[in-house]
């Protein structure tokens, strides 16, 4: 029996490196739209996938740019622009249930997080609006590993 270890849980995207630079497409100051997503080595249980793209603006809370979730396990890739594979939750933008592009305010570099999730079941939701901190908790009893990259934006003035 062999299994796959959360450690080699592999997240990358074609468009940036882990560490790298956002390209303004995928931010306001672009198309807005959301940028593409491969991963690998998924922990050999799992039963479906969830995306979050997150940062941490000055004011020290989490904002939420992409909440996805219910993402078949047989999907190792999200598409640029993506929007026929899993269900959209809200960001912190809302109140539509999309991916909501980077638009920090105030000067510097922001640093935007992608963390896809491995489950072993679908999450237990509550009815009505799903967004970042209620998908995080309903999938945090589920969760058998998870793979980040980061990447930074410098919004041009």
């Amino acid at each position: 029996l062999t299994t796959t270890t959360a450690q080699s849980f592999k997240l990358t995207s074609s468009a940036a490196v882990d560490g790298g630079t956002l390209p303004a497409e995928y931010t306001c100051d672009g198309e807005g739209v959301s940028a593409p997503l491969a991963w690998q080595n998924a922990p050999i249980a799992t039963r479906e996938f969830a995306v979050l793209m997150t940062t941490l603006p000055g004011d020290g809370t989490t904002k939420w740019n992409w909440v996805l979730y219910a993402i078949p396990s047989t999907v190792t890739a999200l598409p640029r622009n993506s929007t026929a594979i899993g269900t959209f939750g809200v960001g912190s933008d809302g109140p539509q249930a999309a991916y909501q592009p980077p638009c920090s305010q105030g000067p510097g570099a922001k640093i935007y997080t992608f963390t896809v999730y491995a489950l072993s079941s679908a999450p237990q939701l509550p009815a009505g609006r799903i967004d970042g901190p209620t998908l995080t908790r309903a999938i945090a009893p589920v969760t058998l590993g998870s793979a980040t990259m980061s990447v930074s934006y410098t919004r041009p003035r």
